[in-house]
């Protein structure tokens, strides 16, 4: 029996034997797949093998082969695709990239792949960076609201790298703004006749957005009328009209669609000459009626359409009775001291005559004197004191004067300190005591538009210094004695052996010294308290502008201790300033908070003046509401800043002095 299950063992074996020594199916696949040149079909199959046989170095180099034969031939296709692409956007490169990494796996060893990887990854990070650097422009486009750039770059975006970030959401507020801002352009152009500008405006709001508003019918109208044959038409509606400057205007408009048709070109010339000699004996019947605004119109039509005249004794003669009489209405505003009218009408004479020898200093004057009206003069007097501090509120009132000094615009003036001195001292007023109507409307008359006033409530600073004294116990020295153990044993052993003795304990030992060590630490701290009233009164009625209170605190504290190098206690000193520091820069800090809030009553005067001028023309006073609107217009230049007010105030000027 036993030699029985000997024989099977036997027969088991040789046949584990033998089957381990066949070749693997899979293995032979693979090789048939390379023969055929199919490397990348033969992977899966030597892949098997391998896994069947982990130990086996012919079928793990056959692998190896085939993945680097596959690798190569792949490469060859995906550079291929690559290079036909012409403007890949970063999906695709994102993609081709992939591909490069999936063959960098197969094959880690080439140099080839990885050249082609690299290339691929720096041209993907230079789009992704151009993509990130037009999406930031596109924000300050944005915000700028110049909505066309910021399409524009929003599109290279969106065509470098779809999606991008919120590029898709931006782009349709884009497209809503900017079709708006351009239909807005396209109406005002069409208003103008510029036909050619508002059919482009209209055709890129269309581009934005083609459903918004009217702007499809607009734009046919604007294709419509540009031509020469739409300012023909309209040139004789107007000439039949008798709205001669329309009708030269039509004419004009005409000739630059056809510069080669020398009948318009005739046509116009003559029409330039009969609306010369029209408007040359209209401007004599406005004058004669005093109606100097519209004669000057006139006048300066007939000067653009018939030069000629220019030389001729009737229109020399014209021009001098209509600078006379502009210059005299002029000299009554002057001596109403309304000046802002009366040099309207001075530069109303200037463009008729610009060599006139009066005009220069009237011009001059008029404006000094409207400059030196819409400066605003502020005075700051001494603030009240707190009893323990008598010098506190003439400090605060230097403090505010030097900060209003250096942060005042152009058209406020600050009173010098020693001039308001001179001028209390001349009224025989004190530096604290105004508080009555009449006694500020005296100083108005002084030239103080506005006067500060204040009391300084509380001024202190105070410095407490908390500190307590510590020990600490030190070694001091160390010095040999006696050893008790060995005195011990040396009554243990009289006379001890050499082998002895290399047991016996020391004769001496050591012993420590220690004294306790006293050293100081503490807290130091300084509060400083400023505290400020305010208000400002405007000197035509008395009345308090603003009032307002600033409440000021500051803390600098110290930690310190005395250093004890035996203990490793490090030396910390105290590192304080002065109370006097603290407190001024408290107090200076309290007083430029103070500075502010008293400039921001001043900082929009043209707005003011504009205002002022608006009540009045409500109220029909036309004279007064000009000199407030001329005076908006002088601190916008005085200030030299840009400003709607500006425009609007110069359209309400033209608009009362039309017919006058």
């Amino acid at each position: 029996m036993h030699r029985t299950h000997w024989k099977e063992f036997l027969l088991l074996t040789a046949l584990l034997l033998l089957a381990g020594c066949a070749m693997s199916e899979n293995y032979k696949m693979g090789q048939d797949l390379m023969g055929q040149n199919r490397p990348e079909e033969a992977i899966a199959y030597f892949e098997a093998a391998v896994l069947e046989s982990r130990d086996n170095t012919e079928y793990q180099a056959a692998l190896q082969q085939a993945r680097q034969k596959g690798a190569a031939g792949r490469l060859e296709r995906v550079r291929k695709a690559y290079e036909a692409l012409k403007e890949p956007d970063a999906t695709v490169l994102d993609r081709v990239l992939k591909d490069a990494d999936s063959l960098a796996a197969m094959d880690p060893s080439s140099r080839e792949i990885k050249a082609f990887r690299d290339s691929v990854k720096n041209r993907l990070d230079a789009l992704l960076g151009q993509a990130k650097n037009l999406y930031a422009q596109a924000d300050l486009d944005i915000q700028k609201e110049d909505w066309n750039a910021a399409r524009t770059k929003l599109l290279q975006v969106n065509r470098i790298f779809p999606n991008y970030e919120e590029t898709a959401t931006r782009l349709a507020r884009v497209n809503q703004e900017g079709a708006r801002q351009l239909y807005q352009q396209g109406v005002s152009l069409s208003k103008q006749e510029d036909w050619k500008t508002a059919a482009q405006a209209f055709q890129a709001a269309m581009e934005m957005n083609p459903n918004f508003l009217d702007v499809a019918a607009l734009y046919k109208i604007a294709v419509a009328n540009d031509n020469a044959a739409y300012f023909l038409g309209e040139g004789e509606k107007a000439e039949k009209a008798k709205q001669w400057d329309r009708a030269i205007f039509c004419y004009q408009r005409a000739r630059e669609y056809e510069p080669s048709n020398q009948d318009l070109a005739k046509k116009l010339e003559n029409l330039r000459v009969k609306t010369g000699q029209i408007f040359f004996e209209e401007a004599e019947k406005l004058v004669s009626q005093g109606r100097l605004n519209p004669a000057v119109r006139k006048i300066e039509s007939v000067k653009r359409y018939l030069p000629s005249m220019q030389e001729e004794p009737v229109f020399r003669d014209l021009l001098a009775r209509a600078t006379s009489r502009l210059i005299e209405r002029g000299n009554r505003f002057n001596e109403r001291e309304l000046w802002g009218n009366a040099l309207m009408w001075y530069q109303k004479a200037e463009s008729l005559s610009p060599n006139h020898p009066e005009l220069f200093q009237k011009i001059q004057d008029a404006r000094e004197r409207i400059g030196k009206r819409i400066r605003k003069s502020i005075a700051v007097f001494d603030f009240s004191s707190p009893s323990n501090d008598k010098d506190a509120g003439k400090m605060a009132a230097d403090k505010l004067v030097a900060y209003l000094y250096q942060k005042a615009s152009s058209d406020l003036r600050i009173i010098e300190r020693e001039n308001l001195q001179n001028i209390l001292r001349e009224m025989q007023l004190g530096q604290t005591g105004l508080v009555d109507v009449k006694s500020a409307q005296a100083i108005k008359m002084r030239g103080i538009d506005t006067f500060i006033m204040g009391n300084v409530l509380k001024v202190m600073a105070t410095k407490a210094d908390t500190a307590s004294n510590n020990q600490v116990r030190v070694l001091l020295d160390e010095e040999d004695v006696p050893n008790p153990e060995w005195q011990t044993w040396l009554i243990m052993h009289p006379r001890p052996t050499s082998e002895e003795m290399k047991t016996a304990p020391p004769k001496t030992m050591k012993k420590r010294n220690y004294q306790f060590v006293t050293y100081k630490q503490g807290n130091a701290r300084i509060v400083a308290l400023f505290d400020v009233s305010y208000k400002l009164v405007d000197t035509t009625t008395g009345e308090n502008i603003f009032t307002n209170t600033i409440e000021g605190r500051l803390i600098k504290e110290d930690k310190y201790q005395d250093g004890v190098p035996m203990a490793n206690i490090p030396q910390d000193p105290l590192q304080l300033p002065t109370e006097a520091e603290v407190l001024s820069e408290l107090t200076n800090g309290k007083i430029s908070e103070m500075g502010q809030s008293v400039l921001r009553h001043f900082q929009s005067l043209e707005v003011e003046y504009f205002n002022a001028g608006e009540q009045l023309r409500k109220r029909r006073k036309f004279e007064e509401a000009v000199e407030k609107y001329v005076d908006a217009l002088y601190d916008i230049k005085l200030k030299g800043i840009s400003t709607a007010v500006a425009q609007k105030s110069q359209e309400m000027i033209d608009g009362l002095l039309q017919e006058q």
